[in-house]
């Protein structure tokens, strides 16, 4: 059983920048700006690593800008095409990367993360998609991690190996 002295897992600031916004920067920097030829790359690279962090609108607010300048430089199919790519790329990051390392960061397998994520939407709607990872948290620490005899379902919920077994007579 956890002691109250016992601190719960540490979020290393790598798991933050990389489920965050790390990867959708230097991906927009090199798929949108570089490849379809958009001026100023490497600002719309911090843009949307800076966006990231904006929740529900920041994708919008990152987009706009070099959409809105591949419309002045190339017409509307350049736009369309940054707009495609830009959403192409958000995609993979928000429903595969991402995940993964918040779901490692905090404990939770990938599964885990997203099947709260459809859970917690249904039951509280929009607030509960914002609050699924603290809500399950929430659950997990009341139901499993407070009792010694559903220690065996923890890997099934964090999808890491299993805990280890005190082998010595007390």
């Amino acid at each position: 059983m956890r002691s109250s002295t016992d601190r719960p897992p540490r979020v290393r600031p790598a798991h933050v920048i990389a489920g965050a916004g790390l990867p959708r920067g230097v991906i927009v920097l090199l798929g949108t700006a570089w490849a379809l030829d958009i001026p100023l790359p490497f600002l719309w690279g911090l843009l949307s690593f800076i966006t990231n962090y904006i929740p529900n609108i920041g994708f919008i607010v990152g987009v706009v800008p070099p959409a809105l300048l591949g419309l002045l430089q190339g017409g509307v199919e350049k736009m369309i095409w940054v707009i495609v790519v830009y959403c192409a790329i958000n995609f993979v990051i928000q429903s595969i990367i991402q995940p993964k390392v918040v779901g490692d960061a905090v404990g939770l397998s990938a599964t885990l993360s997203f099947l709260s994520l459809i859970f917690w939407g249904w039951v509280l709607g929009p607030l509960g998609a914002l609050l699924a990872i603290p809500l399950s948290l929430l659950a997990k620490g009341l139901l499993v991690d407070i009792d010694p005899t559903t220690k065996w379902i923890t890997p099934l919920l964090s999808g890491g190996p299993p805990p280890e077994v005190d082998g010595g007579t007390d």
